[in-house]
């Protein structure tokens, strides 16, 4: 979400911003990185742990995202939020289609990197330095340092 915002803020127009957006989830899957599945906490009804994570997530997001927006002089909201929902499609789409259908759409296997449990450290670092050059990036490219 925060990449697709940056994305978004980097961007000319929302069409870019969307594809820009849409684009980084499927780069930023195919490096290593931490899911439910990694800490055993995958599986379950539809209120299972990574579900109520990926909500938690997505409520901090929003939080930023409105801050930044509200705060920083150069923050191009209609960009930022395409940029980030588009970040979001991925998940969106195969979230349901995989719990319902049993497969997915837009999460190409090969591509995709989910750490075993015994690198979930790995996976989370891989993370957090996404979320803190994200942050970093729509930070200064809205005026805000």
């Amino acid at each position: 979400m925060l990449a697709g915002a940056l994305v978004g803020q980097l961007s000319p127009s929302a069409l870019v911003a969307f594809a820009g957006g849409f684009a980084s989830h499927l780069a930023l899957d195919a490096v290593p990185h931490t899911e439910g599945e990694t800490l055993g906490v995958a599986g379950g009804g539809f209120l299972r742990a990574n579900v109520l994570e990926a909500g938690l997530e997505l409520a901090a997001g929003v939080v930023i995202l409105g801050w930044l927006v509200v705060r920083c002089p150069e923050a191009d909201g209609v960009l930022i939020a395409v940029g980030a929902l588009a970040g979001l499609v991925p998940d969106l789409v195969d979230q349901p289609s995989e719990r319902m259908l049993g497969k997915t759409f837009l999460h190409p296997r090969r591509l995709h990197w989910t750490v075993g449990h015994q690198h979930w450290v790995w996976g989370v670092l891989t993370q957090v330095a996404v979320i803190g050059l994200a942050l970093w990036g729509l930070w200064r490219l809205a005026g805000c340092g």
